[in-house]
């Protein structure tokens, strides 16, 4: 329990004083609203996509470990399916539509993984296992993002129809992910200084969503954030009870150390890059901004209660 409080307060911190810079660049005028859209665009056209081809093309894990990883990697795909059907039923149960039902639905499926998700998981688990866990995750969870998440953020637009979510499906994020799988596949050496390069640019992502997040909340009335009970409901689903679903339904299936991953993975609020990819998609990103600084400060106390919760299953 220490353990986690200890990484996820830290995170939370560094998250805090990050996006602190993005708000006050915003109300000092140096980031205005209209430079959100180009910042928007320059990480999900290129800083994201060098992140993704680092993190996969990297990552050490190849085809062998997918197939040892296999139960893992499926209850992945099968926690995806469960988290969407949360989503879809809370949004009805919230009576959202459109872009907002869409949104709530994304960030119901997609948590913090890379800022707060992986830190946690290394600091409390020092088993390799915990390694090949956050390589499978992450490669599944980067191919939902750049394709599902993409149709989610998208389907709103009136010209949306299945050849035009297919359209937006192809993107750079999901070329450089394409790209990476082959390479991880097949064992394709890449040159040092090409990967350090490319990993540079994806080293900044954090940074610059989080400065984009605090930004965007220079712009949104934060008392009226807390009297929408969407958010609440959005918490409660997929910070509290989706986890312990999860939890008890892999209890046979995965091993301890990977069955508490999923589930603490499924804890996590939701992922900070759905701001970005709403606003490049035209979607409800201030909805999604306001979701993400709520669930933030609310993952201090779900995320321990979860681990308390299943400490006792």
């Amino acid at each position: 329990m220490n353990g986690y409080m200890t990484v996820v307060v830290n995170q939370i911190i560094i998250f805090a004083f990050i996006m602190a810079v993005g708000y006050i660049a915003a109300l000092t005028k140096v980031i205005t609203k209209d430079s959100l859209n180009t910042l928007s665009n320059l990480i999900v056209k290129i800083i994201l996509p060098a992140l993704i081809f680092s993190v996969v093309a990297g990552s050490g894990v190849g085809i062998e470990d997918f197939l040892i990883s296999g139960r893992f990697a499926g209850g992945v795909v099968l926690t995806y399916i469960l988290l969407t059907i949360a989503g879809v039923l809370g949004s009805r149960l919230c009576k959202l539509e459109g872009k907002i039902s869409n949104i709530f639905i994304s960030l119901t499926v997609f948590g913090n993984m890379g800022f707060m998700g992986i830190p946690l998981i290394q600091a409390v688990f020092k088993d390799p296992v915990a390694q090949v866990c956050i390589s499978v995750y992450t490669i599944i969870d980067m191919a939902f993002l750049w394709t599902f998440g993409i149709y989610l953020c998208s389907r709103h637009q009136k010209e949306a129809n299945f050849l035009y979510a297919v359209k937006n499906i192809i993107n750079p994020t999901t070329v450089a992910l394409v790209i990476a799988f082959i390479i991880m596949a097949f064992d394709i050496p890449v040159p040092r200084l090409l990967m350090d390069t490319i990993t540079g640019i994806g080293g900044i992502s954090k940074y610059l969503t989080l400065m984009y997040l605090g930004g965007a909340l220079a712009f949104v009335p934060i008392i009226k954030v807390f009297k929408k009970s969407s958010i609440f409901m959005l918490t409660a689903v997929k910070m509290l009870i989706m986890p312990l679903v999860i939890y008890i339904i892999f209890g046979s299936f995965l091993s301890e150390i990977p069955r508490t991953i999923l589930t603490l993975i499924v804890a996590l609020p939701p992922m900070t890059t759905i701001v970005m990819v709403a606003k490049a998609y035209g979607s409800d990103d201030e909805f999604a901004t306001e979701v993400i600084f709520v669930t933030t400060l609310f993952s201090l106390l779900t995320i321990p209660i979860v681990s308390a919760v299943i400490s006792v299953l």
